[in-house]
């Protein structure tokens, strides 16, 4: 939650932007779950998502979901 704020962009994007950008492909759950393991970067612009390797694949996968169910603002 230091990142990532619920609607609006704190450092990175918010978690309603997220799943706005990803709502309609179906491959985002499989490939946000990676992402929050393995971070990324360019995906929004220069900024870097670091790795959360203290995270398992299937608390990975709860989470993108989560983040996916997050309502159109």
């Amino acid at each position: 939650m230091t990142c990532h704020g619920i609607v609006h962009r704190q450092v990175g994007p918010g978690f309603a932007q997220i799943a706005e950008r990803y709502r309609q492909d179906p491959t985002a759950l499989a490939r946000l779950a990676v992402r929050i393991r393995t971070g990324s970067v360019g995906q929004w612009g220069r900024l870097v998502m670091p790795r959360q390797a203290q995270v398992g694949e299937a608390e990975a996968r709860v989470l993108a979901e989560w983040v996916l169910g997050q309502p159109a603002r």
